[in-house]
């Protein structure tokens, strides 16, 4: 024996050869360990497990790091469908019981593997304690209910047996009760509260009742001297008839009262309450309606304030951390004494005139917008043309577009920014800046250009889709009829766009003509 203070050995007259600790008690406890493990060993073996889990407990408090006892508990455990505190002793004798090898490890090994067990014993516990909720409450139906679901998952769950034991016998229905009782004793053989149960439904062995004597059935017996004999009897198999008549007047009668007295008075109630209902929902209606109707003003009016402040917010502090209105006119005045157009332009580009509380800012911003605007246009084409004309269309690109939006509808640099939108590959883009220049600039040289390029962009799509239907073989008299009317809609297109440039030449000659005159 090894000393439990220091772990050396233990002299026979029970002292520590290392210590002098006093090990007899402890040597004594030990000794009272093995006696309950070896009595819930047998009891086990019996298929006693209730009792055999009362040994095991006592042993284990004698001796908490008795290995074999845990082990052989959590065995009982899990054979009564109790996995969780199987589990639970096992993991505990794993970690008492470190240096020898332990057959705990095995089993906890094996549950680890198989992530199914422990989901089982999961719902288990849930609905069995769900359950046992319900059963107090008094709600037998659900309890039944769950705890079909426990032993459908757990057939082994003498707990669950027992429980449904209970339930039927609540229920009256003690055949069913008898039937889970033993299911109980078929996994633990003696279980005493299932005993006792079956005694209680007289299933126990008791004295039989002793049989009457033929003399006490004489008719001079005292039991049976108050009894009369009758004075008529008729045979009741004998004229049925009369009974089946008797049994449809009186369904006939219940039929009729049922129409004359109960059929319009429920009528009448469901009448008043359908009224009274539909009174109170138009009521509830109206209500509601008003109320939303409410809610709509209260929301617009919430809005509209919403969206001045922050207007008024914008300009004072700015949002989305962007400088605010007056720091762009700032800037911009600044810009502006040094002869910075476009800077100026740029800043003035932040600031909405009608958001300006002020004339005097109002003035400024417009002083420098009639000033800055024209020179920034002027100097952005000039620096956009010169990188067109060195091809960095992309540079050109971004100096274009600033100068056309500084401009007043500048027609001559649109041409040359959608010219840097073509040449960079962007069709979709340059395309609309072309028809724009077309319809709206009046300039017969412009004019010109632009409908030759959407002339020919339509011819290289013609060519792509002939293309297309080419490769694909799809090559047909349908394709041949849509590339053919695809050219008269070009050329009415075409024609379309000299007719509309022609008139318009012609009545900008003309005015130039009425303006000579005067």
């Amino acid at each position: 024996m090894k000393c439990i203070k220091c772990g050396r050995n233990v002299g026979s007259d029970g002292f520590c050869t290392c210590c002098g600790f006093e090990n007899k008690h402890i040597e004594k406890a030990y000794n009272t360990a093995n006696y309950y493990y070896n009595q819930g060993l047998e009891k086990a073996q019996m298929r006693d497990l209730s009792g055999a889990v009362i040994q095991l407990k006592k042993a284990l408090k004698y001796n908490k790091c008795h290995k074999d006892a845990r082990n052989l508990l959590g065995l009982v455990y899990y054979e009564m469908g109790e996995g969780g505190k199987a589990y639970i002793e096992w993991r505990n004798s794993a970690r008492l019981n470190t240096v020898e090898e332990n057959l705990a490890n095995l089993y906890i090994r094996e549950m680890e593997e198989h992530p199914a067990i422990f989901e089982e014993i999961n719902e288990t516990a849930k609905k069995y304690n769900l359950a046992l909720s319900y059963a107090k409450q008094g709600s037998d139906d659900l309890a039944m209910i769950q705890i079909k679901k426990v032993l459908s998952i757990t057939p082994n769950f003498v707990m669950g047996h027992l429980l449904f034991a209970v339930l039927h016998m609540r229920a009256g229905d003690n055949q069913a009760a008898k039937n889970d009782l033993n299911n109980a004793l078929a996994v633990d053989n003696y279980n005493t509260t299932a005993r006792r149960f079956l005694m209680e439904m007289g299933e126990g062995a008791g004295p039989a009742p002793d049989k009457i004597p033929a003399e006490a059935l004489k008719p001079d017996n005292e039991n049976l001297k108050n009894v009369r004999p009758v004075d008529h009897y008729e045979d009741p198999n004998k004229e049925t008839w009369k009974q089946f008549v008797y049994m449809l007047i009186g369904l006939a009668i219940g039929v009729i009262a049922m129409f004359v007295l109960v059929i319009p008075s429920v009528k009448a109630g469901v009448s008043v309450d359908y009224n009274s209902l539909k009174k109170e929902y138009k009521e509830t209606v109206e209500a509601k309606d008003g109320e939303i109707s409410q809610l709509q003003d209260d929301k617009e009016s919430l809005e509209a304030q919403n969206k001045k402040l922050t207007k008024a917010l914008k300009v004072y502090e700015g949002s989305d951390g962007e400088d605010s209105m007056y720091d762009s006119i700032l800037l911009a005045y600044q810009a502006y004494s040094k002869g910075d157009y476009v800077e100026c332009a740029k800043q003035l580009s932040n600031v909405d005139e009608e958001s300006l509380p002020s004339a005097t800012s109002k003035t400024l911003y417009k002083t420098m917008k009639d000033t800055a605007y024209p020179k920034a246009s002027s100097q952005l084409y000039q620096s956009g043309k010169a990188l067109y004309d060195r091809y960095k269309y992309e540079d050109a690109k971004k100096d274009l577009r600033d100068a056309y939006t500084y401009s007043d509808h500048d027609y001559e640099t649109l041409y040359l920014l959608a010219m840097c939108y073509k040449r960079l590959g962007d069709t979709k883009t340059a395309t609309p800046y072309f028809y724009d220049i077309i319809n709206n600039s009046g300039n017969e040289d412009l004019i010109r250009k632009s409908a030759n390029y959407g002339l020919e962009v339509l011819v290289n799509e013609a060519k792509e889709q002939a293309a297309a239907s080419v490769n694909g073989g799809k090559t047909t008299e349908a394709a041949d009829e849509k590339e053919t009317t695809t050219e008269k809609d070009d050329e009415k297109s075409t024609t379309k766009a000299t007719t509309e440039t022609k008139k318009t030449t012609g009545t900008t000659q003309k005015k130039q003509t009425t303006t000579q005159e005067d």
